[in-house]
């Protein structure tokens, strides 16, 4: 499966929650996330690298927690990966397996994430622990979807919510994190 998202940076939270709310977006109960984030040793995971990368999500929704285990490889940026993923009973036993395949920890981080659904479009609102809100939405595709055609569908929704190209993040959470602890 290939994913395709569009991050943006929100500036009033606020506001854009009335607007999805005008639009009748209706978001999900708040869910917490935990991304432990692992990489291949000396890959930045900046840029359009194609290195994999493998994430335990530790995801809490009222009270309910339950560990998903994804892999991930750049397609064209790192908002366009091709992704598989599996539900997992035991983080720390899987780290240490990731680890024994010599992958090293790259990030750690938490955000809040509240979910809709517009047909196939997946639209989530983040508050992300030390880097602010933001709004994703996504797609997932065959692994031979024109990632152009994509994106411009997405872009539509965005811009229907007042966001701007100018505001777009191309970089995932956990490299905006590694570059904010490393600035």
């Amino acid at each position: 499966m290939r994913e395709i998202e569009i991050k943006v940076r929100v500036g009033d939270i606020k506001g854009l929650r009335a607007v999805l709310e005008s639009q009748s977006v209706i978001l999900s109960e708040p869910i917490t996330q935990r991304d432990q984030v692992f990489g291949v040793e000396g890959i930045d995971g900046g840029g359009d690298n194609s290195s994999p990368w493998m994430r335990i999500r530790t995801e809490t929704t009222n009270g309910q927690v339950k560990q998903i285990f994804t892999l991930k490889r750049s397609i064209t940026n790192q908002l366009d990966s091709i992704e598989h993923e599996t539900e997992v009973s035991d983080e720390i036993e899987l780290a240490n397996i990731i680890r024994q395949l010599g992958f090293v920890p790259y990030s750690d981080l938490t955000k809040t994430r509240q979910k809709a659904l517009l047909g196939e479009i997946e639209v989530c609102v983040d508050s992300v622990s030390g880097l602010g809100d933001f709004i994703e939405v996504e797609k997932l595709t065959d692994e031979n979807a024109d990632y152009a055609a994509v994106a411009a569908e997405l872009w539509v929704i965005l811009e229907s919510f007042g966001l701007a190209r100018a505001d777009e993040v191309t970089d995932g959470y956990d490299v905006l994190m590694e570059r904010l602890r490393h600035a």
